[in-house]
């Protein structure tokens, strides 16, 4: 397994966990109640202590009242788990207005809800706690700089990069055994066979990964091959772009080179 498929494969598994925590974050209550104005009913009297009546069987409900009615056993319970981090803000703005303003109807729906005490000391802590709304985004954005950075970074080996190039281009029978190594594993040498392993790679991706001074051979490899030895060019562009496909954008992308 070369280098590439290993980045690729830790890549992978990033994009894997950013997944991953995409769709826990959809283990959560009813996104709509994100936009419920909990300001509103904290701030008017006569607006809370209906729903306080609601919560404790004492009144009618309204849509949204029936709603949390529903849920406020299970939020209880496991301290607002599956709650989003919008929906813990805006129960610790009704809970502590309820506390506060309304302390009687608070203490009907503890005594209703949790009338031992059992989850008191978890659901205090929860209440002086606080969450950062946007912080799945942000963990989100995060993992995909990570996967960004790790597949940006990737690049050949630099073990060659010092290669002259000149040299060989004015070398013509050693500019044919390079191409005959590449074209027909033959006539190999330390650093054609080197060259030769991230070659097809190379040529399909347009050089994508490789380091401007690579660049730089690449395209004077090429040139050199297609001016003093076309044939073997010809050979070159069957064995690696036998569809004309890849050899123009390669050659454009290093062309500045």
């Amino acid at each position: 397994m070369n280098n590439f498929e290993i980045t690729m494969k830790t890549a992978f598994a990033l994009c894997v966990l950013v997944a991953v925590a995409v769709c826990n974050a959809q283990d959560t209550y009813n996104p709509q109640f994100d936009n419920f104005n909990a300001e509103e009913v904290a701030g008017n009297i006569r607006l809370l202590k209906n729903y306080g009546k609601c919560f404790l069987d004492q009144g009618p409900c309204t849509a949204e009242g029936s709603d949390f009615k529903r849920v406020i056993p299970e939020a209880l319970q496991t301290t607002c788990g599956k709650c989003t981090p919008k929906q813990r803000v805006l129960i610790r703005t009704v809970v502590n207005a309820f506390k506060t303003k309304l302390p009687d109807i608070w203490e009907a729906l503890v005594q209703k809800h949790d009338p031992q005490g059992i989850y008191k000391a978890s659901f205090d802590e929860f209440l002086s706690s606080q969450d950062c709304v946007h912080c799945e985004m942000k963990s989100f954005l995060v993992l995909c700089a990570v996967v960004a950075l790790v597949i940006a970074e990737e690049k050949y080996t630099t073990n060659n990069d010092d290669f002259d190039i000149e040299a060989l281009i004015v070398n013509v029978p050693e500019l044919k055994n390079f191409n005959t190594c590449f074209v027909n594993d033959t006539n190999c040498n330390d650093v054609s066979s080197d060259f030769k392993r991230n070659l097809p790679e190379a040529v399909r991706e347009a050089c994508a990964k490789c380091t401007d001074v690579q660049k730089h051979i690449f395209r004077r490899y090429l040139e050199g091959l297609q001016e003093k030895l076309p044939q073997q060019f010809e050979e070159f562009r069957k064995k690696f772009d036998p569809e004309g496909i890849y050899l123009e954008p390669l050659k454009a992308a290093l062309a500045k080179a």
